[in-house]
């Protein structure tokens, strides 16, 4: 019959093989740690912060010719890269987002797009990504996609503005030409008698003047 002490022995053997394979997993886990701190350093900070240098100017299109109708956010810390647009005028309050992010274990570098149309009442695609390795970094490849989506979008806005569904109750009647528009199609705006009235061009808008005020010269 085995003695006590060669069930000690056997125990004890296998709570050593158990706790080894602890100190084993650990020290793995560390070391996989310390390799994606050093990918993060020296492969996507970098890569991150020349990113930023090729998307600003193509960004900044993009705000000059929506002027005061975007309101731009951006977000950049250590961790994250993100701008986000939010063209809150009529016919659709619109959000448009880009950021920059690394994988888990921070080999791959993802671009991502993100489209929110609320009401959404036609196709559109709402989301694209680039991902490349982050040893691979093409510059070229980066740029086309940021134009790329830059242009989809401004396509997008404009159907959105065509869209006979986005149009209904937002068409105005210019007083004098007796035509319809979007109101954001109008040249000019006049408050007259608490209400407010859309002009197709300056010269209708004037002639309306002058037929509240008869009187006055030109």
């Amino acid at each position: 019959m085995a003695g006590l002490n060669d069930l000690t022995a056997r125990l004890d053997a296998e709570f050593a093989e158990f706790e080894q394979g602890i100190d084993a997993l650990q020290a793995s886990a560390q070391s996989d740690y310390e390799a994606r701190k050093s990918r993060f350093h020296a492969l996507f900070e970098p890569a991150a912060n020349r990113i930023v240098e090729l998307a600003r100017p193509r960004l900044q299109l993009l705000v000059e010719r929506f002027r005061d109708r975007v309101n731009v956010q951006p977000v950049m810390t250590q961790y994250l890269r993100e701008v986000t647009f939010s063209f809150d005028s009529q016919p659709a309050q619109t959000v448009l987002k880009f950021s920059l992010s690394h994988d888990a274990s921070v080999k791959n570098l993802t671009l991502d797009r993100d489209l929110d149309i609320l009401p959404i009442l036609f196709k559109c695609d709402p989301h694209a990504s680039l991902c490349m390795p982050l040893d691979q970094i093409d510059e070229e490849e980066i740029t086309n996609w940021f134009d790329e989506q830059i242009v989809s979008f401004v396509k997008t806005a404009k159907e959105m503005h065509r869209n006979n569904n986005y149009l209904k109750g937002h068409l105005v009647l210019d007083p004098i030409a007796g035509v319809q528009s979007p109101k954001f199609a109008a040249k000019s705006t006049l408050e007259s008698g608490g209400t407010t009235h859309y002009f197709i061009s300056n010269e209708t808008c004037q002639e309306f003047q002058k037929r509240q005020n008869p009187g006055a010269t030109a």
